[in-house]
């Protein structure tokens, strides 16, 4: 397994490619850090080895922030897949590009995670490529993935960096609800520095609410005289009734759920931060 530390390192090995497969199996470390990366290898099958040229910047852009039309990603590592969530990823791949190469490319995350018969359906689709469309399936468990599936794709194994300090995450979400629910500051996603980075990666947005969920859950504990951990408590929290909490956790998780959709983040961030003010509006009331 080829150890990637920086992004030149990765561009360095795909450079190499000089003719796109229909199909990639990435053999990964951490579906969570490679996922940044396995994004610039789509530019690349996209746009070119020059995708970094000016005239590409906003349709990259559109791939960071995961708002570019063809471009479908299932499964962001956190988020189990079923059925029909690959039923979605198979009719949309029945469309066609509104670009004039008409390339199109979907990435499946934890391909390891299918049943045998969900990975049946992508068989089928591999079996008989389309021209122009690209799959690119990642793993952390390249052992679990049936050998017919990786017979039909060129395999590349790669370590990348891992971040293990969530401390930085956690703080930020804290420093956002105390702006939210203590300042009454609700402003749209874009005003809120917090967010910046975590918007052009929806597995960062994905574990971002995660967070969010577990600070408002050991807060709710805590005003409920439950067992909770002290590293989620904000103190200004304890000063809202418990079922107060609990209708704003309610929302996170069902927003937290939509992420897997491929809804723009900057509206999904607009749309919690707007009900969960209408939350705070019903307690004033």
């Amino acid at each position: 397994m080829a150890k990637i530390e920086t992004l030149t390192d990765f561009k360095n090995i795909t450079s190499n490619i000089t003719s796109f497969s229909h199909a990639y199996l990435f053999n990964v470390n951490s579906l969570e850090s490679s996922l940044p990366y396995i994004k610039e290898f789509a530019k690349q099958i996209l746009f070119g080895k020059d995708y970094e040229n000016d005239k590409y910047s906003d349709a990259c852009y559109q791939i960071d922030v995961n708002t570019f039309d063809d471009l479908y990603i299932v499964n962001p590592s956190t988020i189990s897949i079923n059925t029909s969530e690959i039923n979605d990823l198979l009719s949309y791949m029945e469309t066609k590009s509104l670009r004039d190469d008409g390339k199109r490319i979907y990435i499946i995350c934890g391909f390891e995670r299918l049943s045998r018969d969900v990975s049946n359906k992508i068989l089928k689709f591999l079996e008989e490529p389309e021209d122009n469309i690209y799959a690119i399936l990642l793993t952390e468990n390249y052992e679990k993935i049936l050998p017919t599936i990786v017979s039909r794709c060129q395999v590349i194994s790669l370590s990348f960096p891992i971040k293990n300090d969530n401390s930085d995450l956690l703080n930020n979400m804290k420093d956002f609800l105390i702006e939210l629910l203590v300042k009454n500051k609700t402003m749209i996603a874009y005003e809120y520095e917090i967010f910046g980075e975590l918007l052009k990666d929806r597995i960062c947005i994905y574990n971002a609410f995660d967070t969010l969920e577990c600070i408002i859950s050991e807060n709710i504990n805590k005003i409920s005289g439950f067992k909770y951990d002290e590293n989620y408590i904000i103190n200004e929290l304890l000063d809202y009734s418990s079922s107060s909490l609990i209708d704003i956790l309610d929302i996170t998780n069902r927003l937290k759920c939509l992420i897997k959709n491929n809804i723009n983040l900057n509206l999904l961030i607009d749309r919690y931060i707007i009900e969960v003010a209408e939350v705070l509006d019903l307690c004033k009331k």
